[in-house]
């Protein structure tokens, strides 16, 4: 008897570690015809840029930025939710290089990223087509798309960008001063990144996907090993492969693009919207230190951080970043 209850412990706790390790964030589907409209604006570099756009255009528009190597798909959690839809006006788009955006390649594959030459490369928008000028001027053709059709004095615009769309945001606010932004949400995102080193467990992942040989195998390498860390929880085999599939299709140009220095503290320092900083706790692309530090150089800022989430805010938290989201945009 003792040894059948003994067992039968054992049998208990083996399950509920299992049931523990292998939670996973899933991959939600959503309805195919669900009054999203389509469409291409012309961006930097006559660049196209291809757009959704869904809800009430008579509400507060939000314009969502993407992060790093993902599309406008990656904020289906936000975008098939009534709670934001039907109260809001939204709008997505790729980045150059992204999903159904344009890819524009300039040969650069033998450029030494540790010489001078390749310094000059990536700062410069005519050699360099995934600048942060460039992307700041997509979504101003996209704005400026948006103004030509409902009449923006009337209305408030919020931007919300996820890891690398915050500093694409800041940096538009930055060139185009006389756009009108009423407020900003930066999700895991980077005010610089300058100073700061990566985590040395993402590193290798990095270095696979800029490597000059552009080899199939390691990029493939390199960027499963991105996802796999982008999560505190690990993703669903069908998330990750969502992940991945936007990801692969990324031209070598978009990928060697991330290593462009820039800062935007000073100009940050200086803006006064209405800002919100969502952070994760166990964020290893993100890290705290770096998420606090640009937190408090805000001058209007509010600050969330969610206990045992990573990098992958929009999806690890989906019910909580979504009320959070919009209880944000519905003080400004």
């Amino acid at each position: 008897m003792n040894l059948f209850k003994l067992f039968s412990g054992f049998i208990f706790a083996f399950l509920a570690i299992s049931a523990v390790t292998v939670a996973q964030i899933p991959l939600y589907t959503f309805p195919i015809d669900d009054g999203t409209k389509s469409y291409y604006v012309t961006g930097g570099n006559g660049v196209k840029i291809f757009v959704d756009e869904k809800g009430d255009p008579s509400k507060t528009t939000i314009i969502f930025s993407s992060g790093f190597l993902t599309s406008r798909t990656s904020w289906d959690p936000q975008w098939f939710d009534p709670e934001l839809y039907e109260n809001f006006h939204l709008v997505r788009y790729d980045f150059r290089g992204m999903g159904n955006s344009d890819k524009p390649t300039t040969n650069s594959h033998s450029i030494d990223l540790n010489t001078v030459p390749s310094t000059t490369y990536m700062g410069n928008t005519d050699a360099n087509p995934y600048s942060l000028d460039l992307k700041s001027a997509d979504l101003f053709a996209l704005i400026n798309k948006l103004s030509s059709e409902y009449d923006f004095k009337e209305k408030k615009i919020v931007l919300v960008g996820w890891s690398t769309g915050t500093p694409v945001s800041l940096n538009f606010m930055k060139n185009y001063p006389d756009i009108k932004i009423d407020g900003l949400v930066s999700v895991a995102g980077f005010v610089n990144n300058t100073g700061r080193e990566l985590n040395e467990k993402v590193v290798p992942y990095f270095l696979n996907i800029v490597n000059p040989q552009d080899n199939f195998g390691e990029v493939i390498s390199g960027l499963d090993g991105i996802y796999r860390s982008t999560s505190f929880k690990p993703l669903s085999d069908e998330l990750h492969a969502f992940f991945l599939g936007n990801s692969v299709t990324a031209p070598y140009e978009y990928r060697v693009s991330a290593v462009v220095p820039y800062s935007l503290t000073e100009f940050y320092s200086t803006l006064n919207i209405p800002t919100l900083h969502i952070i994760g706790e166990q964020d290893i692309i993100t890290d705290m230190e770096h998420s606090l530090y640009f937190a408090s150089l805000g001058q209007n800022v509010e600050t969330i951080i969610y206990k045992d989430v990573g990098h992958c805010i929009l999806w690890e938290n989906i019910k909580e970043f979504n009320k959070d989201l919009i209880n944000f945009v519905n003080k400004i």
